[in-house]
């Protein structure tokens, strides 16, 4: 017996070590050419026709293990030895005897019985060195061709109790409390019918361990039925019942417990607060302290209950104080610096975030560098590995370069497929006016020229059209030519325009503003105006014009990507200024119902000098024609400096566009008011005016809108000529006939910046059957939406020189020169600086006399100027507006200054 448990834990110990060290499926190889097997004669229940396989079936399956790599005893040992003994039948003893006497660890017998078409295979497997009657299979097949598949079915049954290896029958967690062990289940790499092996259960353990949950891994294998139950005994890590920081101050401690993964209720990870740690530290980084070190601390009373403790030494707070671009030579490293994202800390870095360092933005920047002097003649320049150093007080941010040499442009040609002469051509590019101006050679032209040209080509057809560069240096003369070699390809024609994404705006209203349809000739302008149109519809969160090829090089698909985005909106807000003082607004607006593009709403104000209701309903498309209507209604009650107006009326519009950027309008208004509360101070004019009115006007308008983007404009113009016509046959008090005008234009000036110009102007003058002019049409000027810096409808003419009295003009000009720039792109945050400049003068003055006003002296130019600055925050609870503007001359004895303060929340 003792003998008999040695050998058995010596081939476990070679299995495990085996299988450990090279595998299951090497180790059972391994082990099976160690397993020796008597294979006994069989008894054959069949009939005589099968009686050939009493010898024939002991050869098959020792064949058939020998196969499969077992040490199978000679057939022709056995049947010595059963001749020997004399056995006709076996049993239990009778064939461990047998095997004993032929030296195999193994003996297997059995019968093969037929009953009709079906064949049984029963066998018996005998250990030789133990005592039990054996382990019992059988196999059944049908007909006598499967006996074959029978006899390998029984090796495969034999197999696991040959190499004496277990199979796992269940797996299973014990232990857990917190942490729910089908988590742990659904990541174990031990499965049940898996071989039991040292490596397997080694594998499984160490994956159970490093999930991060546990203090202590044990694993422990029992019996079963169907072969081994392995049990994972585990002991959880205390779970977290409250969580805290220490040593916060710059950044809000609930801000940090809020970002960080581990959360209360849950078990203590080391993974999961390694990651913790470093999103603290990336906060702080972010706030400029990179020398932030962060711990944790873990309180365990001993129960599986713990308090975890952030602890965190900000240390000091570091910027940027220093880029330097070492090795520029022959250009000013204050120049570079303008190109860079990353800047030096600057007044505003509590708003923008200059000076703050962020690592992902350091190659960016060295790429900006090499732009910067290879658009500056440096065409051997090259820029090394971003440096950044740490210190003490602050960090510097080291770029060093290597200029070369510089040259200057030379001469300019093309060669390839030329639709037009090369005099054409050097219309559409720039890169010639370097050689003219006797500049330096400028890469960052030379690639806007290879637009240029591709985009000029696309608008013939050519969509495919490649354009590339050759450089011709001379480093003697220090001078570089261009050619442009363009290569045409085939002229394209759009098949078919397809559109997809689009759960809510219909087809057809993305399609009437494409610029392109089926059966079109590409044009590349065509397709960035339907990008442009289609964005500035404001339906989308995003929008791509993907070309699609179709196989026929002369055809392609273009496909319609859009993204739809909630067009209704509900807004409320709190507004403030010089003038009204505290004013409230709010609007109910879709600009997209139905999905149809159709436009109605519903705002209105109270407070201050106005309040105002509107509800409106406009299709800009008439059945998808490119006629647009619109009706509107309104109660409007404004106070006027020596007067008021309550009004109630409404509008009939049409709208048709001419060509792609002018549109035309027309619309048709009643409207009844009246005039109130006449001061005792104003002009006759006005008292004569106080009571009822009735006004009956048609108006036309023309709008040509060249803009780039509607909300951020960077260039582009907008320019409206309007001619309104009141009164005479249209009936109505008021007869008069009023014309205005304004010119917007937009430029970009240098870096971020853009300058933005305003001008307008306005003249009124007598209709048919008209006795005067109506008050309620004249021009007073001053206001947010004029001259800044005045209190609304101050700027007016005057009875006379030393009259305080206002009339209203019958003229009116006002300008505004801004400078904008966005000091944050991502909160949406601008500021600008503007010089207003305007005036309004009655019958017998002219435009721009200088008038002397209420006692004070004439303004110069003849216009009442002022100059301020204000910021713009598109905030998350929806655009913020504050102006302040200061009056450079007197109304009323003293200069005036304004403030307006606009908020507005978005639901």
């Amino acid at each position: 017996m003792l003998s008999n448990l040695v050998r058995r834990i010596a081939i476990g110990v070679v299995a495990l070590v085996v299988l450990s060290a090279a595998g299951a499926a090497h180790a059972a190889q391994t082990l099976t050419q160690n397993v020796s097997v008597a294979v006994l004669p069989f008894e054959v229940n069949a009939g005589n026709d099968l009686g050939y396989l009493k010898d024939s079936l002991p050869e098959l399956l020792s064949d058939r293990l020998g196969e499969a790599g077992f040490k199978v005893v000679d057939p022709a040992e056995v049947k010595r030895l059963v001749d020997e003994k004399g056995y006709d039948r076996f049993d239990p003893a009778k064939a461990r005897e047998l095997g004993l006497l032929a030296g195999a660890e193994f003996a297997v017998y059995g019968t093969l019985n037929q009953i009709g078409e079906s064949l049984t295979l029963d066998a018996r497997l005998i250990d030789t060195y133990a005592t039990d009657p054996g382990k019992k299979m059988s196999v059944s097949k049908d007909g006598l061709i499967n006996l074959l598949p029978a006899v390998d079915a029984l090796v495969d049954r034999m197999r696991m109790d040959l190499l004496r290896l277990d199979i796992v029958a269940e797996v299973d967690v014990d232990g857990t409390k917190v942490l729910d062990k089908e988590v742990v289940l659904m990541r174990m790499t031990l499965q049940k019918g898996d071989m039991l092996t040292a490596k397997s259960v080694n594998t499984a353990l160490k994956n159970v361990y490093d999930l991060g949950y546990f203090d202590d891994v044990t694993v422990k294998v029992e019996d079963v039925e169907d072969g081994k139950k392995v049990t994972f005994v585990v002991k959880e890590k205390p779970r977290i019942q409250a969580l805290g920081v220490r040593g916060a101050h710059e950044i809000d401690a609930e801000d940090i417990l809020e970002a960080v993964s581990t959360k209360k209720g849950s078990v203590v990870n080391p993974k999961v607060l390694s990651d913790d740690i470093r999103v603290i530290r990336e906060m702080y980084r972010k706030e400029g302290y990179y020398k932030a070190q962060v711990t944790h601390e873990i309180e365990d009373a001993g129960t599986g209950i713990a308090r975890l403790t952030y602890v965190i030494d900000e240390g000091p707070q570091l910027y940027i104080e220093h880029v330097i671009i070492d090795g520029a030579k022959q250009v000013d490293p204050d120049d570079i610096k303008d190109v860079l994202a990353l800047k030096e800390r600057g007044m505003f870095s509590w708003i923008n975030d200059s000076g703050v360092l962020k690592e992902e933005l350091l190659e960016r920047d060295a790429a900006a560098i090499m732009a910067y002097y290879q658009s500056k003649g440096f065409l051997t320049a090259r820029v090394g590995q971003p440096e950044v150093d740490i210190k003490d007080d602050g960090i510097d941010v080291i770029y060093k370069v290597f200029e070369g040499d510089r040259y200057k442009m030379g001469t300019t040609s093309f060669k390839g497929d030329l639709i037009e002469d090369p005099s054409k051509l050097l219309e559409v590019t720039d890169i010639d006016r370097l050689k003219e101006e006797d500049e330096y050679f400028d890469r960052l032209i030379l690639r806007s020229d290879v637009a240029a040209l591709t985009a000029y080509y696309n608008n013939y057809g050519y969509a495919y059209a490649d354009v590339g560069v050759q450089l011709e240096d001379n480093p003697e003369t220090k001078i570089v030519d261009v050619v442009y070699t363009i290569a045409k390809h085939q002229r394209v024609h759009i098949r078919r325009v397809l559109v997809e994404g689009n759960t809510v705006t219909r087809d057809n209203v993305i399609l009437r503003e494409m610029r392109l349809g089926d059966g079109d000739q590409f044009s590349g302008d065509k397709l960035k105006r339907s990008n442009q149109r289609l964005t500035n519809l404001d339906y989308f969160e995003k929008v791509d014009i993907a070309p699609v090829p179709t196989g026929n090089p002369e055809e392609m698909d273009l496909v319609v990507k859009v993204k739809d985005k909630a067009t209704g909106k509900i807004s409320g807000g709190i507004g403030y200024s010089t003038y009204d003082s505290i004013f409230f607004g709010g609007e109910i607006s879709e600009k997209n119902l139905f999905g149809r593009g159709y436009e109605t709403g519903f705002n209105g104000q109270i407070g201050g000098s106005t309040n105002k209701y509107i509800l409106y309903f406009r299709n800009p498309h008439i059945n998808d024609t490119d006629l647009g209507f619109g009706v509107e209604a309104f109660k409007r009650d404004t106070d006027y400096n020596q007067y008021s107006i309550d009004s109630i009326g409404g509008n009939l519009n049409f709208s048709y566009p001419v060509g792609e950027y002018t549109k035309l309008k027309w619309n048709y208004g009643l409207e009844s008011y009246k005039i109130f509360d006449v001061s005792s101070k104003a002009s006759q004019k006005i008292m004569d005016d106080e009571g009822y009115h009735l006004s009956s006007t048609l108006t036309g308008m023309a709008t040509r809108d060249t803009r780039d983007d509607f909300r951020n404009t960077t260039t582009g113009t907008v320019t409206k000529l309007t001619l309104v016509f009141g009164g005479g046959p249209l009936a109505g008090t008021d007869n008069f006939v009023k014309y205005m005008g304004d010119f917007s234009w937009w430029h970009p000036v240098f870096e971020e910046v853009v300058f933005h110009s305003k001008f307008w102007a306005g003249y009124l003058h007598k209709n048919f059957g008209g006795d005067d002019l109506p008050t309620a049409q004249r021009f007073e000027l001053g206001g947010i939406d004029t001259v800044r810096g005045y209190n609304n409808y101050y700027i007016s003419p005057t009875e006379g020189p030393n009259s305080t009295a206002t009339v209203g003009g019958d003229k009116a000009f006002y300008t505004n020169l801004e400078l904008k720039r966005p000091i944050s792109k991502e909160l949406g945050i601008t500021v600008l600086g503007f010089f207003d400049a305007g005036n309004s003068w009655k019958e017998g003055e002219t435009y721009f006399e200088k008038v002397k006003r209420g006692g004070e002296a004439a303004p110069s130019l003849g216009l009442y100027k002022s100059v301020g600055a204000g910021i713009n925050w598109y905030s998350p609870m929806g655009p913020v507006g504050l102006v302040y503007g200061y009056a450079l001359d007197d109304i009323d004895g003293s200069k005036q200054h304004t403030i307006e303060l606009l908020m507005g929340q978005y639901f």
